[in-house]
């Protein structure tokens, strides 16, 4: 099911709510809990493998702003 509000597609409901996930420089990334999950998931991964000056930010899922529809 696709939430049609998130920018991803790990979304486990076509519904609920999304937040805006800074990606960088002024770009942002709209995402359900579902594919916030899978982003985070996927950043601690690589950051395994970054120098610590080029790492990924980790922000918990109540510090990003909901994303008003």
């Amino acid at each position: 099911m696709k939430n049609p509000n998130c920018d991803n597609d790990k979304c486990l409901s076509s519904k609920g709510q999304v937040r805006v996930l800074p990606t960088g420089g002024q770009g942002n990334a709209i995402l359900c809990a579902a594919c916030f999950i899978h982003e985070m998931k996927w950043r601690r991964e690589r950051n395994r493998e970054l120098a610590r000056d080029c790492q990924f930010k980790l922000p918990s899922w109540e510090s990003l702003k909901v994303y008003e529809t």
